[in-house]
């Protein structure tokens, strides 16, 4: 009995404290904390979802008392909630994180092309969901493209991208080459660390150099598909084992060992940044962004009698 009420006290005690509790699986192997949603919430109204690379607003109309017919009433009331939807779209892209210090809003303050090019996405946002509500007000949810052409990828690596990519450091004067591998990608294991997503994170080593960011990639690959995948749900995870991640059939693992500038920039060991600077000389896949972070871990192995392909962000 002493030993299940000193149990209790303990969880009572770390749940106070506000740290996280370390589950366990089937086999009893500790697991550290899960995130298991792609989404986050940028404003009030307003989400990005990682994982589909979308960004959605909604809005909401009110029925107008000069209509003059029901009909009329209905089509103000829907004009009204698009306008309403617009400026949340607006309001929560710019919040969303470039950088570890900036937003898409800094970039808005800063340069009326850039302005001017969010502007255009919002008015021509998509309609994804529309509904008239018993009390007669009119619902309305859009949503714009995060990567690809047109979308605000494109907007920001046009603002940021250097003329040309900056090349990748040397491995450090320590590090002694040993035969490796063509790896695909690359994937940074960042699992029970609070990290904050970006479009434009950076990998560092611990001695501070940085070993990926937005100069050194083609801008072409920043555009379609962002820096990296931020693999945060079960299904994302069975995509990594299927080797249908972006990271390949084959990509170079490794532990992140902190967090930096807000928790959006990742460090790993001087080791494991001289090993990727290697590789990457036969894959080259850091210049193709084919880059990964893990967030999620699986409390039980995945299937692996049914390699069926897993879709994923188009």
């Amino acid at each position: 009995m002493f030993k299940k009420i000193l149990t209790y006290l303990t969880i009572c005690t770390t749940l106070l404290a506000g740290l996280p509790l370390i589950a366990s699986a089937a086999n009893g192997t500790p697991v550290k904390p899960v995130v298991d949603t792609a989404i986050d919430q940028v404003s009030s109204t307003g989400s990005v979802n990682w994982d589909t690379g979308v960004i959605e607003a909604c809005g909401i109309g009110v029925p107008s008392s000069i209509a003059k017919s029901p009909a009329q009433a209905r089509l103000m009331t829907r004009r009204a909630a698009i306008a309403d939807a617009q400026r949340n779209l607006l309001e929560a892209i710019g919040g969303i994180k470039v950088t570890a210090e900036t937003t898409v809003r800094n970039f808005e303050t800063t340069s009326d092309i850039v302005n001017t090019q969010v502007f255009g996405i919002v008015r021509g946002a998509k309609i994804v969901d529309e509904q008239l509500l018993p009390d007669g007000t009119y619902q309305v949810t859009l949503q714009v493209a995060l990567f690809g052409k047109g979308g605000l990828s494109e907007i920001i690596t046009n603002a940021t991208k250097p003329a040309a990519p900056v090349p990748l450091p040397q491995p450090s004067t320590s590090y002694k080459p040993v035969p490796l591998p063509i790896y695909t990608g690359l994937v940074v294991d960042v699992t029970g660390l609070p990290i904050s997503r970006a479009m434009s994170p950076v990998i560092f080593d611990e001695t501070g150099r940085a070993i990926y960011g937005h100069i050194n990639i083609i801008p072409e690959f920043a555009v379609s598909q962002g820096m990296m995948d931020y693999l945060c749900t079960p299904e994302d995870i069975r995509s990594l084992e299927l080797g249908q991640s972006r990271a390949g059939d084959k990509p170079i693992v490794v532990k992140a060992i902190a967090l930096r500038d807000n928790n959006v920039n990742i460090i790993i060991s001087q080791t494991d940044a001289d090993t990727i600077l290697d590789a990457d000389v036969l894959g080259n896949f850091l210049a193709k962004a084919k880059v990964a972070v893990k967030q999620y871990q699986l409390t039980a192995p995945a299937p692996k009698n049914n390699p069926q392909k897993i879709t994923k962000k188009k």
